[in-house]
């Protein structure tokens, strides 16, 4: 491959990390900059060593890096939707038995929930996790 086809390369991986976000197409882009920089100085002469280059590359950017970026970048955003119930304290509507299901109060929204424990009505309870549609609960401890 020639040196302009390498960048190219570049472009379109770097094109489609912009679109995508994910840290996988960032590293594919880099490699080709360095095997088209090998190629440009003379270094790297046949297709099959500039494979073998952006290969080794790639593969490295993506073990060695990769995690590291995900690291650093990793978002402090709170969760949303259903899973930023968990943690939360409601109210038990319905009781609960741990073969029955029954329905507890969170966030003024009313949930089917299940408990490894009986668990009666009007008893305070903490959203451990999520099943399907269905909210994990546990008694909630005393403050």
């Amino acid at each position: 491959m020639s040196v302009l086809q390498w960048v190219l390369l570049a472009l379109v991986c770097g094109i489609i990390e912009l679109a995508s976000a994910g840290l996988w197409f960032l590293w594919l882009a880099l490699a080709a900059l360095l095997t088209s920089l090998g190629a440009q100085i003379g270094w790297l002469i046949s297709l099959q060593s500039q494979l073998l280059v952006f290969a080794v590359f790639t593969l490295v950017f993506i073990v060695f890096t990769r995690p590291l970026a995900l690291r650093f970048l990793e978002t402090r955003d709170t969760p949303s939707n259903v899973n930023a119930l968990i943690g939360q304290h409601g109210i038990v509507t319905k009781a609960i038995t741990p073969f029955e299901y029954g329905q507890v109060k969170v966030n003024g929204e009313i949930w089917t929930a299940t408990a490894g424990e009986n668990i009666d009505a009007d008893v305070r309870i903490l959203v451990t996790g999520i099943q399907g549609v269905k909210l994990m609960v546990k008694k909630a401890p005393l403050e």
